[in-house]
């Protein structure tokens, strides 16, 4: 949003003599993320319009803009954290990409040198490898989950969670490659599946049965018990994924909780764990068999408004073994 904007945001809402609680939520809303030019123009517009300001109104508009300030600096803080860690990941990845010696990935497996071929070469062509904990420099209006707040998003995902690689979030637990998938088509286990929700409890059925090797969305608010319990037919993982720094893949648990942090629904972001990463967005899955690849929205933005590169995931994904649809390609979900 620009300045003008912001003046004819308040042009709107002032049509009918007063700035009520509402008009507040719709000129945050309408502002975006909100530059200190903006901030500015936002207070000045508040002054001259202040006759017309109901007292909850004033209040509010006065509450959240000193709310901004401190967001703004609380992103200053993590971002150069962020670039402080930089270097010591990029060497960390490197060493596990190297190629003629033997290195497993962060989850344990063997990396094959056709992958460390694939990724190598497109982060010599200009492919980025992030942190999703970078945030945007200006705070946003939030009114997408609940009650409207000033917040800060991420850079590379709207998220930005910090997660440990514990529990459900282990990466030996995470990571997608062929021999796990096929393994775990071909082992009969006995788990949890998630049946429905009760009390804003997840319930589950007890089932001895192979993997399905499918992956589609999944998406549930309720609270689990079972961390690692799968969904209908023995769905391992959501669709949610990421490659990391050492071009591995890996995909949100079924359940989207860890015991980490019981309370937080993990989302891509959650897959980070204090790597960086190459890529994120979604993946499905048919008996092993991968038939989508997605980029997510915020990795589209980048590249489009940014000129920012990312890796081809079709390329690490066919470098790594897995079978594929004919004529994969990479859907932009922007």
């Amino acid at each position: 949003m620009s300045v003008s904007d912001v003046k004819g945001a308040f042009q709107r809402v002032t049509t009918d003599r007063k700035i009520d609680v509402k008009d507040v939520d719709t000129i945050l809303e309408s502002a975006g993320s909100i530059s200190k030019e903006e901030q500015k123009a936002i207070k000045a517009e508040a002054d001259k319009f202040a006759g017309m300001m109901e007292p909850a109104a004033k209040k509010k508009l006065q509450t959240k803009l000193g709310e901004i300030d401190s967001l703004r600096r609380d992103a200053a803080e993590v971002n150069r954290d962020v670039k402080a860690s930089a270097a010591k990941l990029s060497s960390e990845a490197g060493k596990l990409l190297t190629v003629g010696t033997a290195t497993k990935s962060f989850g344990g497996s063997p990396i094959p040198d056709a992958v460390k071929n694939a990724v190598n070469n497109q982060l010599k062509n200009g492919a980025t490898a992030y942190d999703v904990r970078e945030l945007k420099p200006d705070p946003i209006y939030d009114t997408s989950h609940g009650e409207p707040e000033l917040t800060v998003e991420g850079k590379f995902n709207p998220y930005s969670q910090e997660s440990n690689a514990a529990d459900s979030l282990a990466f030996k637990h995470t990571e997608l490659t062929p021999a796990k998938i096929a393994e775990d088509m071909n082992t009969v286990q006995t788990f949890n599946v998630i049946t429905g929700v009760k009390d804003n409890r997840a319930t589950y059925e007890k089932v001895s049965m192979k993997g399905s090797g499918n992956i589609t969305e999944l998406y549930d608010e309720a609270s689990h018990s079972d961390t690692f319990a799968r969904g209908a037919g023995g769905q391992k993982y959501a669709s949610n994924f990421a490659i990391l720094a050492d071009g591995s893949l890996h995909a949100v648990p079924a359940a989207r909780r860890s015991k980490a942090d019981p309370g937080l629904i993990l989302t891509t972001a959650s897959l980070a764990r204090g790597k960086q990463m190459l890529f994120n967005g979604h993946i499905h899955m048919e008996k092993g068999v991968v038939t989508y690849v997605g980029m997510s929205g915020r990795l589209c933005k980048q590249q489009e408004k940014e000129g920012m590169k990312f890796v081809d995931p079709v390329e690490i994904i066919k470098a790594w073994g897995f079978p594929m649809a004919p004529g994969l390609k990479v859907t932009n979900e922007g």
